[in-house]
């Protein structure tokens, strides 16, 4: 048995505008790294959190923590780990900055004592940090956290995990405004029933988007991106939110929509020299704003979520 390793994880966009609570997304310039080193006892120890200042101590409410302990009661296999962790991003961003950690832990924990999960069990380990940190065992980020690409959740007890395809020349810009929006406070806003209508366009949306990755149509996708479920409740929460979306769509954007729970919203790009007029298109909104952004441009294509790193 190994007796360290270190672990990437990277943000990740939940829901894409069409799948609420079910779709997820893996980036992979910004993300967790998580360091775990066995320690000779079956006791847990969080030893350093660098770059995470609201970041709990205590293992009972610690992600990574809270998900290494289930590991090991199904494990029954108590191997003791001192756990370094080191946030790549902030919290409350919407871009699944618990579930990096949480996808992070799972992982590396899951290699040091042999692989005895496969990525697509770990899921539900990883949904348990999710529910410490945020209140839910939502699975939308941490899936495509473990697993890169993008994926479709299928909601059930294990939760299965699709992989859909990615056409060569999608792009996405990242917008992070840095303003909070709690994960609780955004979820607390929407309603607890939408209508027959509403949940049918839906539903049609999310269809012809999955068709549109299959199909390479990025037109069926533009008709395809539009959330009616979430975002207008939560745009809201996000400054300048309709400039941003107009700016974005006048760039030739394929759709734009709110990140996870927000503040962090996205624009689909047809290729790299779109991508990069959208970029400049949405950060001429901050121009005169007192609002500190971090923005970034990334290939969608081979994706592949959580790895180890020297």
């Amino acid at each position: 048995m190994a007796q360290s390793i270190k672990v990437f994880a990277p943000a990740t966009i939940a829901n894409l505008s069409v799948g609420f609570d079910v779709l997820g997304l893996a980036l992979n310039s910004i993300g967790d790294i998580i360091e775990l080193k066995t320690n000779g006892s079956t006791k847990n120890c969080i030893k350093e959190i660098v770059d995470g200042v609201n970041i709990p101590r205590q293992l009972d409410k610690n992600c990574c923590s809270v998900v290494i302990e289930c590991m090991q009661n199904a494990l029954n296999n108590y191997t003791g780990v001192d756990i370094y962790i080191q946030k790549g991003f902030e919290s409350g961003s919407g871009l699944g900055s618990s579930s990096a950690s949480s996808a992070a832990a799972a992982y590396a924990f899951n290699q040091l004592v042999g692989e005895p999960f496969s990525k697509h069990a770990l899921i539900a380990f990883a949904a348990e940090g999710e529910r410490i940190a945020c209140g839910t065992a939502h699975a939308d980020n941490v899936a495509p956290a473990l697993c890169g690409g993008l994926v479709l959740l299928q909601m059930r007890t294990p939760i299965h995990c699709i992989q859909l395809p990615i056409p060569k020349s999608l792009h996405v810009v990242v917008l992070f405004p840095r303003v909070e929006v709690s994960t609780a406070q955004s979820r607390g806003v929407l309603p607890s029933s939408i209508s027959i209508e509403k949940a049918v366009a839906q539903w049609s949306n999310l269809g012809s988007f999955i068709a549109s990755l299959y199909q390479g149509d990025f037109d069926l996708m533009q008709q395809s991106l539009h959330d009616r479920v979430a975002e207008p409740y939560r745009a809201q929460f996000i400054p300048h939110f309709d400039e941003l979306k107009q700016q974005a769509m006048q760039a030739n954007a394929i759709g734009f929509g709110i990140s996870g729970s927000g503040p962090s919203v996205f624009a689909l790009a047809r290729n790299q020299k779109d991508a990069h007029t959208i970029q400049h298109s949405m950060q001429s909104v901050f121009t005169n704003s007192n609002i500190d952004y971090l923005c970034l441009v990334e290939s969608l294509h081979q994706k592949t979520g959580c790895r180890i790193i020297q």
